[in-house]
């Protein structure tokens, strides 16, 4: 007789506790795809390495879009079905994923396949990544009750989600993803592509997004300035985005401290790095001055943007600093370096 409640009770792992520069830099927010899949890898014991390095071979950390009112929506405003795709290949991990919208005529059978892969994926014992106004995660379910028990990323507390409501978000898409398999894979080679790829994620658009709402990699930079310029923008929402960002990038100096084994010229990429991280901080610091902050008192508006327009300098100078440590592989891509 076929099991009818499934609950992985021991399925997290905590992660150690947050330095003392992980704290400072912490954010109310969304929970990423990175946290979901981080989280499920400690379960399952395929990888035990630190979230930052989760982050940066994905690269999922060297994304930087904005959407030009600075709304949290930013941060998660990618292609999910490539991006978390490739995330889980750098890692070795097989999955299985899908994704449309909830107003489409065939998503109430999209619906009942989606609800039948994520039970399979529990029954494994392997919790299923899905969005649900962010990325949480499916760790048990009751077909007495016809729900899923879902989990937030970074936190402990248990959410039931009946079956009927799956994919019914305050916006219209709907997504999830299972874990199938592992591979282990070459660090060496997955931490050098994940490089060659922020490259890409800092010249390329992405071609999801249209780019009279959106900015991508360099081009964010420009338009975070000139809207906190503005003052087109909600303070919380904006906020929400700087930490997140300002948390990324922290990921990305932890992450590239570890890769100086890749190359003589890493040393300036972790250099560039660390100073933007410092210079993402410095921003954090300003924005929880939250009467100034939330009141768009000119000079700590202007402070940010000062400090945003130098962050967009070294950043710029960090992605330089990887081109020329890795010459021969960038060029042989061509016009297309996310080739891999």
């Amino acid at each position: 007789m076929m099991a009818t409640k499934v609950v992985l009770q021991d399925w997290i792992r905590f992660p150690q506790a947050p330095t003392s520069a992980d704290a400072h830099l912490s954010w109310n927010g969304v929970g990423s795809y990175t946290d979901a899949m981080y989280r499920i890898l400690l379960h399952t014991q395929w990888m035990d390495l630190p979230r930052h390095m989760i982050a940066g071979m994905t690269a999922s950390a060297f994304r930087l879009v904005v959407d030009r009112r600075l709304t949290a929506e930013s941060i998660s405003a990618y292609n999910w079905m490539a991006e978390n795709f490739v995330a889980a290949d750098f890692l070795g991990v097989t999955t299985g994923q899908h994704g449309g919208f909830s107003f489409e005529p065939t998503f109430p059978l999209y619906q009942k396949q989606a609800v039948l892969d994520i039970k399979a994926s529990i029954d494994r014992g392997v919790g299923a990544i899905l969005w649900h106004d962010q990325f949480v995660i499916a760790a048990g379910y009751d077909d007495a009750e016809q729900v899923l028990f879902i989990c937030e990323s970074k936190g402990n507390e248990i959410i039931r989600l009946s079956y009927d409501s799956f994919g019914r978000n305050s916006t219209p898409y709907w997504y999830y993803q299972v874990l199938e398999s592992h591979e282990s894979v070459d660090l060496w080679e997955v931490c050098k592509e994940s490089l060659i790829q922020a490259v890409y994620k800092w010249e390329t658009h992405d071609y999801m997004l249209p780019s009279q709402d959106y900015a991508c990699g360099a081009a964010a930079y420009t338009v975070m300035a000139a809207t906190l310029q503005a003052g087109a923008y909600d303070t919380e929402q904006a906020a929400t985005v700087l930490r997140y960002y300002a948390r990324s990038r922290l990921d990305i100096a932890s992450y590239v401290a570890g890769l100086a084994y890749l190359s003589d010229r890493m040393v300036h990429v972790m250099h560039e790095y660390a100073l933007l991280a410092e210079l993402y901080s410095e921003i954090v610091d300003v924005v929880n001055d939250s009467i100034s902050w939330n009141t768009k008192e000119p000079k700590c508006v202007q402070n940010v943007i000062e400090l945003i327009r130098e962050a967009g300098v070294t950043e710029q100078r960090a992605i330089d600093a990887i081109k020329r440590a890795f010459p021969e592989t960038i060029h042989n891509r061509f016009d297309d370096v996310g080739l891999r």
